[in-house]
């Protein structure tokens, strides 16, 4: 029954798409999101820049888009009951950014002059996603030829790394030819002060925190685990040992469906899983994460992290780690609580090593990314 649907909806992508796409282009960019970090900067650098085409923002419904309220924005959730003014935008937009897979790509008529750029929505990754993904190349060879089918329509792709430009090739069966290195938008905000500050006054204010120690649990999803939270850290173990000098934030992935059940105690504050990450992160002192991208924005405050891999040869071969990952990480792994709290205790971190990784992975993110991407954008349109 799944693979009949997935079937009638790709034929109604392709029919009403090239329906679409023998109407006119518009002078308008459509942008079809799943997270709002990039698109947000991109929007609000759109607005200072006065380059304010007609534009309309398809977002997943689990996107807080509050902040995207903007003359000359028109936001549509990305629903069923908004299919077809989806592939009427798609098919008549002169660009078309988004920042994830869409399987409505495959029905996009890349005509003359019309650009489909891939914002991606992490500037780093320690795991395998798109053809480079394990569970990927399980998948039947009907399922293949549609991934393969939204790749093509890529005709660019952010990048803010040699290294991701690397990554994306692989991951997207792209050439050099398709990579923009211009830098991530969403690093923008780890360069401008007044707003880390803002935020960290923020997180005082609104999680009660005290002046201990803060750690930041923030794990990846887990495909099994994407309905129901589940927590592998012993937080009663690590606050018996830490709980005189730390506080533990923690904060599930969006994509995740249900929260934790969450326990009145003053050692645990926990987010709202809407709540974007990158508000938090002035306030942490130490990173807990696993196979996550937000290392590769955290590290540009120049703060420790350490890898909680409890699964790693799971989660390796299910979906892949990237290439190297433990030489790449730049902080300790471990494989249980009580190791993790060992690294804690001891404070032993090579920030040095974090510089490094930083500067690596952040190569053309300098604080003025969505001003370059925008000049670009512009002169997509004028084309």
């Amino acid at each position: 029954m799944k693979k009949i649907a997935i079937y009638m909806y790709m034929l109604a992508v392709k029919i009403i798409g090239f329906l679409a796409s023998l109407l006119p282009v518009q002078q308008k960019v459509v942008f079809l999101i799943s997270f709002e970090e990039n698109p947000t900067a991109i929007i609000k650098q759109m607005k200072l820049s006065n380059v304010t085409p007609k534009t309309i923002v398809f977002y997943d419904p689990r996107v807080d888009v509050s902040k995207l309220s903007l003359d000359f924005i028109k936001v549509k959730p990305k629903t069923l009951q908004q299919f077809i003014p989806l592939m009427f935008h798609l098919n008549t937009a002169k660009v078309v950014v988004t920042d994830n897979y869409f399987v409505e790509l495959a029905g996009l008529k890349l005509r003359n002059g019309v650009n489909c750029i891939q914002v991606w929505h992490a500037n780093g990754a320690l795991k395998k996603f798109g053809w480079e993904d394990k569970a990927a190349q399980k998948r039947s060879d009907r399922d293949k030829k549609r991934f393969q089918e939204v790749y093509k329509r890529f005709t660019k792709v952010l990048v803010g790394s040699d290294e991701m430009a690397s990554i994306f090739k692989k991951s997207f069966l792209l050439d050099e030819s398709n990579m923009l290195k211009l830098g991530v938008p969403r690093t923008d905000y780890f360069f401008k002060e007044a707003q880390l500050q803002e935020n960290y006054q923020w997180s005082y204010e609104h999680l009660h925190l005290t002046n201990r120690i803060k750690l930041l649990y923030a794990p990846t999803f887990r495909d099994n685990e994407l309905g129901m939270a589940k927590l592998h850290l012993d937080i009663a173990e690590m606050k018996q040992a830490l709980g005189n000098e730390y506080q533990l934030i923690l904060k599930l992935h969006p994509s995740i469906s249900n929260d934790l059940e969450k326990l009145d105690d003053d050692f645990v504050i926990y987010v709202d899983k809407e709540t974007p990450i990158e508000t938090l992160l002035p306030v942490v002192d130490i990173l807990i994460t696993d196979y996550s991208s937000i290392p590769f924005e955290f590290a540009l405050l120049q703060k420790p992290m350490i890898f909680f891999t409890y699964d790693l040869t799971e989660y390796d071969n299910a979906r892949g780690l990237s290439d190297g990952f433990l030489e790449t990480i730049p902080g300790p792994h471990v494989f249980t609580t009580t190791e993790l709290i060992e690294v804690i205790q001891n404070n032993t971190f090579d920030l040095e090593k974090v510089r490094l990784f930083a500067e690596k992975w952040n190569k053309y993110s300098d604080g003025f990314s969505s001003e370059r991407f925008v000049s670009f954008l512009k002169e997509q349109l004028e084309k």
